[in-house]
């Protein structure tokens, strides 16, 4: 097995640190959890806090990752503990941390939907790009991780070009309205809709052929309900009427960005008396979740999160696993290109910093001793002789010794490459 790349002993290194769908229940993922419209906030306090050069930061409702670039993960991982009430032990069984090139196939993985609850879902990469301009805004990408998730991107673009993971896209919303099928009778039920973003968008357009009465849309903002009213169909209600429109439903779809519940056990428990405890089937796709558990305590009512969809999504996944094995092995490839590609960047720069520190340390030195000298009264123009003197004698010193010893060692190879580097024109000839 060929060896992976890391380079993190020498230089700085790629680091994922996070928890997902697979390593962490919906309990436990919404603890942890980045809005969007915070991420500068999170991203100021780890750039500060942490060793940390440049960073992303991500949340999903599947996820919350920090992909960063540091000399080390002890403070980025300690940073990402702290912003949880969790404990340290409560968390080591779903974290997961990766590095250099292992990091690398990580992000393609998700970038591509491998890593999806839905595999193949094409929305988690707009979601990093979304994830990561906010973080370039935010002054947290440099040049290097805008290199890296720029080749990230190409990569997943790739991917869905020549393989057939983005065939016939699946979403978390068609796997919703799919699980509501088999509970109720859509054809005959009342429809809530709670929210009116991308994933509410979706469950309209997945909707739309399976119901035969007007779906109710609440929202916060009438104007972004009022949109999707427009393009398909619907009611809208403002947050005042949530109660009224509760009360009417069968079946209540929630899907919001909030960071807290907004359906509480006792608005479910007037509407259930208002309703006279007509069955409510109650679907939260939001993480962190819209509805709080304890509602299922209320009689007659049925409440499912983003997790019991798990039976459908994994249809979907045998479904589409040669693709997924066909993009796997590419990303293989491409994490270890972009490894190398990357490890070549760095000892590079490395070694003209260090090159050029030498240089500015020889310089600051003699230059010293030139201000002392002008301070004692020497006449500048010797001064300036001395100074450019004892200036290039020590800057060819170590090239010289070095040149020397490999003309004596017959290393010709060095030579060349010295006329080369400090391009030396060859003699002329006769």
């Amino acid at each position: 097995m060929p060896k992976i790349i890391t380079w993190q002993h020498e230089f700085m290194a790629i680091f994922v640190i996070g928890i997902n769908h697979k390593t962490a229940p919906v309990d436990l993922r919404e603890k942890i959890y980045f809005a969007l419209d915070k991420l500068g906030l999170y991203l100021n306090d780890l750039l500060s806090t942490a060793e940390v050069s440049e960073a992303v930061l991500m949340s999903t409702c599947n996820r919350s990752e920090l992909y960063c670039y540091a000399e080390s993960v002890v403070g980025a991982k300690q940073w990402f503990l702290k912003q949880t009430q969790l404990s340290e032990e409560e968390l080591a069984a779903c974290l997961y941390v990766y590095e250099d090139e292992e990091a690398l196939a990580h992000i393609m993985q998700v970038a591509c939907g491998l890593d999806s609850m839905i595999l193949g879902e094409p929305q988690i990469l707009g979601q990093m790009k979304e994830a990561f301009a906010e973080s370039c805004t935010a002054g947290a990408v440099g040049t290097f991780f805008n290199k890296v998730f720029q080749q990230i991107f190409a990569v997943a673009k790739e991917i869905r070009t020549t393989t057939a993971i983005g065939a016939c896209p699946v979403s978390v919303a068609s796997a919703a309205v799919h699980f509501a099928k088999q509970q109720v009778n859509l054809m005959d039920a009342r429809v809530a809709l709670i929210g009116a973003g991308d994933t509410t968008e979706l469950l309209l357009r997945y909707l739309k052929t399976h119901l035969t009465q007007p779906v109710m849309i609440i929202n916060r903002h009438r104007e972004k309900a009022n949109l999707l009213a427009e393009t398909y169909g619907g009611e809208v209600y403002e947050w005042p009427r949530l109660e009224m429109a509760l009360t009417k439903a069968d079946v209540v779809f929630s899907a919001t960005g909030s960071l807290n519940p907004i359906v509480s056990q006792s608005l479910i428990e007037k509407v259930m008396e208002s309703r006279a405890h007509k069955p409510l089937t109650l679907i939260d796709i939001a993480v962190p979740r819209d509805i709080e558990p304890n509602v299922t305590q209320v009689q007659s009512v049925s409440l499912y999160c983003i997790d019991a969809l798990m039976t459908i999504i994994e249809n979907n996944r045998q479904g589409r696993e040669h693709a997924a094995q066909k993009a796997r092995e590419l990303i293989k490839i491409k994490s270890r290109e972009l490894g190398r590609d990357l490890m070549s960047h760095d000892k590079v720069s490395h070694t003209i910093r260090a090159y050029r520190g030498q240089i500015e340390d020889i310089c600051h030195m003699e230059l010293s001793k030139a201000k002392l000298q002008l301070s004692q009264g020497i006449d500048p123009e010797q001064v300036l002789d001395m100074f450019a003197y004892a200036f290039t004698k020590k800057l060819l010193h170590t090239p010289s010794v070095q040149i020397r010893q490999a003309g004596a060692e017959g290393r010709f190879d060095l030579l060349s490459f010295a006329k080369q580097l400090f391009a030396i024109p060859d003699p002329k000839t006769e």
